[in-house]
């Protein structure tokens, strides 16, 4: 689908916070036209604030990103209509087990993604954001997993970049998630644990294994991420 390579390695990345007034103000009308009308057919929707990236800076594995705070529903709605270019902040990861499992998730339609989310307010402290709150919290509420807790490591490894001059194209912070924990204990932590039941499962495979990936046309930087992994 991308001509572009999607990951990076990443040594460190810093996060620069902007003040962006209405970076969509040319597309403000059709943008709360749109909002509303999706409000009407589906009332239970509702946005949040969350963390867009204006400019991205990379100087030897090394990034800054220079964000600011945008609605939700602005990210969606370009998304869906495609009038304006956005790029939505995330932090994920994926497991790997003490059985040598690798371990990402699927969600309630059955779409494999890495465990993670989008960059929101919650994830600022002292007036900075933190992608290390924001995977921890995300790992809490969709699999149950304390990360911070006995059991867990994590790593910053890389980075995903926009392929090319895509119109929606996240960038997200990728962690490497170490656990002293076996397939079968994670799979029971994430039974037995409370979350918010976003996902459906758990999706283990092993190094190499990429035919769990075929179906996933809609995050194909997937393939290419562990390609680099499997590889190293």
């Amino acid at each position: 689908m991308y001509n572009f390579p999607m990951i990076k390695e990443a040594k460190k990345v810093n996060i620069r916070q902007v003040i962006v007034v209405d970076p969509f103000k040319d597309h403000r009308d059709e943008i709360e036209k749109f909002w509303e009308g999706f409000r009407k057919e589906n009332p239970e929707a509702y946005s949040e604030q969350i963390l867009n990236v204006f400019e991205i800076e990379e100087n030897d594995k090394e990034y800054v990103l220079s964000t600011g705070i945008i609605n939700y529903y602005e990210s969606f709605c370009s998304r869906t209509t495609k009038m304006y270019k956005t790029r939505a902040l995330f932090s994920g990861g994926y497991v790997i087990t003490s059985d040598g499992y690798y371990c990402v998730a699927a969600d309630q339609n059955m779409d494999i993604n890495l465990i993670g989310g989008l960059a929101s307010l919650l994830d600022i402290k002292d007036g900075n954001y933190n992608p290390e709150l924001c995977l921890i919290r995300e790992f809490k509420e969709e699999i149950g997993a304390d990360i911070k807790g006995e059991g867990f490591s994590y790593e910053l490894r890389y980075i995903k970049v926009p392929a090319g001059d895509e119109i929606y194209f996240p960038v997200g912070l990728i962690y490497e998630v170490k656990t002293s924990l076996s397939k079968k204990e994670l799979e029971k932590l994430f039974t037995e644990n409370a979350h918010d039941n976003e996902l459906d499962s758990l999706v283990f495979f092993e190094k190499d294994e990429k035919t769990v990936f075929a179906n996933n046309t809609r995050r194909p930087y997937l393939n290419e991420l562990f390609d680099i992994i499997f590889d190293r």
